[in-house]
């Protein structure tokens, strides 16, 4: 860390890290939840359709609604930790600040698009109100709920990175990443 470790900007990075890291691994681990009860929900599907003979006409709908809420839930987590897909082989041939400095702008890149879809989101949601469910008595805003919230994480998350990226171009002998991102291990 530099020298000036006690510095607002610093501190300020710390508390968003903390928040950051509790409220992605919840929703990390809370997708992974999800996905359990989708695949009980498919499986007793599964049962009252060729053993009972006899379909659950809700059970679509709702693991559908889990698979996509587990999807929204992982991304902010995924977006902190570096697990979505990326190409570095270009990259990595570039030296240390020309590489920090591309990281800056597509944090800021990413931090854009998350501003629109965020605020396209609530639109998206008060509008599902309007909407019942087809096998259910519930409004689809509901299921559409989800999607503000991951896109709110995300933006946090890119903020915390964004302040690493510039951290990292100030004092660039001092590792600002993450920690443990990149190196994903089993049951993480």
């Amino acid at each position: 860390m530099p020298a000036s470790r006690d510095s607002a900007v610093i501190k300020g990075l710390g508390v968003l890290a903390r928040m950051n890291d509790l409220v992605c691994v919840a929703a990390r681990n809370t997708a992974g939840g999800l996905l359990m009860a989708m695949t009980a929900i498919v499986l007793t599907q599964i049962v009252f359709r060729y053993v009972l003979n006899d379909s659950l006409i809700w059970t679509e709908e709702v693991s559908k609604t889990m698979m996509v809420w587990a999807a929204f839930l992982v991304a902010p987590w995924a977006y902190r930790y570096g697990a979505n897909v990326s190409i570095e082989m270009f990259a990595d041939e570039f030296p240390p600040r020309l590489r920090r400095l591309l990281h800056l702008l597509l944090n800021l890149l990413v931090i854009w698009i998350i501003v629109v879809f965020l605020r396209e989101s609530f639109g998206m949601v008060d509008r599902g109100f309007t909407i019942r469910a087809a096998s259910m008595p519930v409004q689809v805003g509901w299921f559409y709920a989800v999607i503000p919230f991951a896109f709110s994480v995300m933006l946090l998350v890119g903020i915390e990175l964004l302040l690493r990226d510039v951290l990292g171009l100030v004092y660039p002998r001092d590792d600002f990443t993450v920690p443990g991102s990149g190196t994903l291990m089993e049951g993480e």
